[in-house]
């Protein structure tokens, strides 16, 4: 079940969009004011926007668009309009504000109310969203072995200084041999562990990214902290 913020001050649109997406926690708000306060507040999955809104203040959707593409760019987002963009104004809303997709409503006396192309948009959004996060998850974890990898590699470059100090005007007896050996072990454990987190994210619900995350990070300060 996913969290889709709905702007639109249609009551009666609005409940043809939650009877629709019954499976999902949709969160209904009728100004700009209130979008702005649930995007701030986090846990939001994609947002559906209506354009045109009879807000006291004179708002309009763009001005969500607008916030949600200076604080929140990765989140999925689809507009809900009854006028039929095109042209210019089409191709503003698309790229510019990073719409991914534009859904007529349709005629109000219509059965449906325009919410069945809705139901795939919807599926579409979180689809790519769930894609993006754990990319994103996979991005995370990689950027954490890398950062052990370079304290690995750094140890083992110290030891080897070391031993080459100890080891002039010597017959060459490597005294850190054993444990350039246990490190560059550890080293390549954790190439092994990264892979299979990132293969876990595949797989894994998106809720429970973060705890993969979370865990592969301890398993790598576990192992540099080993050594």
């Amino acid at each position: 079940m996913a969290t889709v913020l709905l702007l639109e001050d249609n009551d009666r649109f609005a409940r043809a969009v939650k009877r629709v997406l019954r499976g999902h926690d949709v969160k209904h708000v009728k100004t700009v004011h209130s979008a702005i306060g649930e995007l701030a507040n986090g846990g939001v999955d994609c947002a559906l926007i209506d354009l045109n809104l009879t807000d006291d203040d004179d708002y309009s959707g763009y001005e969500v668009l607008s916030y949600i593409l200076r604080y929140r760019p990765d989140l999925p987002r689809a507009v809900v309009t009854g006028s039929r963009l095109k042209g210019a104004i089409r191709r503003n809303i698309l790229l510019r504000y990073g719409v991914g997709d534009i859904v007529i409503k349709g005629d109000v006396d219509r059965e449906g109310y325009g919410t069945i192309d809705l139901v795939d948009t919807v599926s579409d959004l979180l689809e790519g969203s769930q894609s993006r996060r754990r990319g994103v998850a996979q991005d995370e974890i990689a950027a954490i072995s890398q950062g052990v990898q370079k304290e690995f590699r750094r140890r083992i470059d110290v030891l080897q200084q070391l031993a080459d100090r100890l080891g002039r005007g010597t017959p060459r007896h490597d005294a850190t041999a054993n444990s350039r050996k246990s490190l560059s072990e550890r080293a390549a454990r954790l190439v092994e562990l990264e892979s299979a987190a990132k293969v876990r994210c595949e797989d894994l619900a998106v809720d429970h990214l973060a705890d993969e995350v979370a865990r592969f990070e301890i398993e790598s300060e576990r192992l540099l902290n080993d050594s």
